[in-house]
């Protein structure tokens, strides 16, 4: 058996995230004024989410800032951190990024779309207790949200940890108005994935603009894939419920 030569990658970023407190996330972002007025509101947020009956996630403890906090502002960070307009969070389970996003930027109008409900219903309640009045919930899934009053909408849209990009493309690019940034947050197989989207991109009338690592203070195992809305949504996307899924777009 080979020696081990020190801590395994898990070791290494379960130490990044513990180094990650609280008080942290106005250092990491400066540019985000006002961090007296929007961190507490973070911190409560959080505070409900652990009591919260319905469970969005397994992070726990001192992971919680780095994993769901610190992701969720970088994300928003790379993604060019709009002060004003319409952004669009797909799958935002307990509020990541989208409520995250709504909470530190206030002249933004911030739409989650759920299809769970008991998540939807979450969110919902977690916008009033936390006061956010630029929050909107869509309790129903992506590809209704894209036929209906969001559709070609949104300055921004952006999802965390959802689906394959082939088939996340579809669910953000109908949402997106032409012009608009798609943010897809990633792990180490985004780029892979890229290949797998060609046809995606080019159906769904993208282009792609970049991909942004997460810097090594949030962890930096992230990466933000970018994309530019070149036009109105073709009319036959996104299509039905489900057929994403079952069958993501591929070249002919």
């Amino acid at each position: 058996m080979r020696p081990r030569k020190g801590p395994d990658i898990r070791s290494k970023i379960a130490a990044l995230d513990a180094t990650l407190t609280w008080e942290s996330l106005p250092e990491l972002f400066p540019r985000i004024e006002e961090p007296a007025r929007w961190l507490p509101v973070l911190r409560r947020h959080a505070e409900l989410l652990a009591a919260a009956p319905v469970q969005t996630t397994t992070v726990r403890g001192e992971e919680v800032v780095a994993r769901h906090y610190a992701e969720s502002l970088e994300a928003y960070r790379l993604a060019g951190a709009p002060q004003a307009g319409l952004v669009a969070d797909v799958g935002s389970g307990g509020g990541f990024p989208g409520l995250a996003i709504a909470v530190v930027a206030p002249g933004v109008e911030v739409h989650l779309v759920e299809a769970r409900k008991k998540r939807a219903e979450l969110l919902v309640e977690l916008a009033e207790r936390l006061g956010l009045s630029n929050v909107t919930v869509h309790g129903e899934r992506a590809e209704e949200a894209g036929r209906g009053r969001l559709r070609d909408g949104a300055d921004l849209a952006i999802a965390r940890a959802v689906a394959p990009l082939p088939v996340l493309l579809e669910y953000l690019a109908p949402l997106t108005a032409t012009g608009g940034t798609i943010a897809a947050v990633k792990g180490s197989r985004g780029e892979a994935e890229l290949m797998e989207a060609e046809a995606a991109i080019e159906a769904l009338n993208c282009e792609r603009t970049g991909t942004e690592a997460m810097r090594a203070e949030v962890g930096g195992r992230m990466r933000v894939l970018l994309f530019r809305k070149r036009g109105a949504t073709p009319p036959r996307y996104p299509r039905r419920p489900g057929m994403p899924r079952k069958r993501p777009i591929a070249s002919p």
